[in-house]
């Protein structure tokens, strides 16, 4: 019964994926991207029963978020409570990506460099967003900012105390997530175009979930 699960599932995300990516911009799109999250979960939770996997309880909230955040957005008005929310599913990834990291086996060198990365990277962003971003949204853009790339970072460590494929998946995952609201903030805040949203989110979410399973 799972596995049957597991494929209805993953069949209804690819068809709810390539409707979101149709729909874009229309009203039928409040339809179709609630639904995203929901079906991840339930392929998430039907793969892991379906494999003998433990379940990982924390990407269960922090696909909720998702959920949460999607729904928010799809109305302008609501951008704050739906910052709030991907940022808690940021939160949430963090938590389970450090609970599977064994510090004793890092190396410091390569995470010094790949810190280094994710420190250059915002301050690229925000040097170039910043400044068109109202005085009163600067700190929440900014802490949001720096909560998925410590989301992504905290990936990074779990893969660098445990080199599986599954690992590195999450880990592209979380980049393609920084890709993503990359891209929607300079389209809310820049105007520039958000063709590359939409994509990047559904792959991300997905890799990272997928990585869990692997």
């Amino acid at each position: 019964m799972a596995s049957i699960i597991q494929i209805v599932s993953l069949v209804a995300y690819c068809i709810l994926s390539i409707l979101d990516l149709r729909f874009r911009y229309t009203v039928r799109e409040r339809y179709v991207k609630p639904l995203l999250m929901p079906v991840l979960i339930v392929f998430y939770l039907s793969s892991a029963v379906a494999l003998g996997l433990e379940i990982r309880y924390l990407l269960v909230p922090a696909l909720f978020c998702g959920f949460l955040g999607d729904t928010f957005l799809l109305d302008d008005k609501y951008f704050i409570p739906g910052l709030a929310s991907f940022l808690a599913g940021h939160v949430f990834y963090i938590l389970e990506y450090l609970r599977n990291t064994k510090f004793s086996w890092l190396r410091p060198i390569p995470v010094i460099v790949v810190l280094m990365g994710y420190i250059l990277y915002l301050i690229i962003v925000v040097q170039n967003l910043m400044p068109s971003v109202d005085r009163q949204m600067r700190l929440p853009v900014g802490l949001y900012m720096a909560v998925i790339l410590a989301m992504s970072f905290s990936s990074y460590l779990m893969y660098m105390t445990g080199k599986t494929a599954g690992r590195i998946v999450t880990w592209v995952g979380t980049i393609l997530f920084i890709v993503s609201d990359t891209i929607l903030a300079f389209n809310v805040f820049r105007k520039k175009s958000g063709a590359g949203i939409m994509p990047t989110y559904i792959a991300a979410q997905f890799l990272i979930v997928l990585g869990m399973l692997i």
